[in-house]
C-alpha cells in the first residue's frame, strides 16, 4: 500500500509561521555596548533600550536584516563580517508568533564615533555592560547577558525565550515547581 502524495506547497502551508530578526551588538575601543531607545514601543511592550535591531523583510537573511538595520537605526557601517553571538527562539507570546532572533557581533568601533538615529528611536547611548544592567527590562535581562558572555567568549550561543539552553536549569524548574 502507498502512502497518499501531498504536494509541497499544500504541505508548507500546513507548517508553522515564525518571524525572523536579528540585532547587532554594537561596541567602541573603550569597551562600551551602543543602546538604542526606541520612539514608538512594540506591541504589548513598554519602549526599552536595545541594540540596533529589527525584523528581516520577505525573503532577507538573518545577515542581511542585521547589516541593514544597524545602518538605518545608527548610520553605522560595520567594514567586516559581522561575527555570529546567539540564535534565540522565542516561543509564541502576547500575540506575537515565535521569533528566531539572530543576534551579531560587530568589531568595535572607534571611540565617540557619530550615530545618526533613524525616527523609530530617540536616543542612544554608550555605556559599559555593567552600566547597562540597571536600564533593561526584566525579560531582557538574560538574554543581554547571554549576549555579553558569548561576546567575551568569541562563542555563538542558543537560547530559548532568551535564556541560554546550557546553562543549569534553576532547582525550582528542574523539580517541577
Amino acid at each position: 500500500m502507498t502512502s497518499p502524495t501531498i504536494e509541497p506547497s499544500a504541505f508548507a502551508a500546513t507548517l508553522p509561521h515564525h518571524a525572523v530578526s536579528a540585532s547587532v551588538l554594537v561596541t567602541d575601543e573603550d569597551g562600551r555596548i551602543l543602546m538604542l531607545h526606541q520612539a514608538r514601543p512594540y506591541p504589548g511592550h513598554p519602549a526599552w533600550w536595545q541594540p540596533p535591531a529589527g525584523l528581516a523583510d520577505p525573503g532577507e537573511t538573518p545577515i542581511a536584516t542585521a547589516l541593514r538595520e544597524v545602518t538605518e537605526e545608527t548610520g553605522l557601517h560595520p567594514t567586516t563580517p559581522l561575527r555570529p553571538l546567539a540564535v534565540d527562539y522565542r516561543c509564541a507570546a502576547g500575540g506575537w508568533p515565535p521569533v528566531i532572533d539572530f543576534a551579531f557581533a560587530a568589531d568595535p568601533m572607534p571611540a565617540r564615533h557619530p550615530v545618526r538615529l533613524s525616527a523609530e528611536h530617540e536616543a542612544f547611548a554608550w555605556r559599559t555592560f555593567e552600566e547597562w544592567l540597571p536600564f533593561l527590562q526584566p525579560e531582557q535581562s538574560a538574554w543581554f547577558v547571554s549576549l555579553w558572555q558569548a561576546h567575551l567568549r568569541g562563542a555563538t550561543v542558543v537560547l530559548v525565550d532568551g535564556r541560554d539552553t546550557a546553562a543549569p536549569m534553576p532547582p525550582a524548574l528542574r523539580s517541577g515547581g
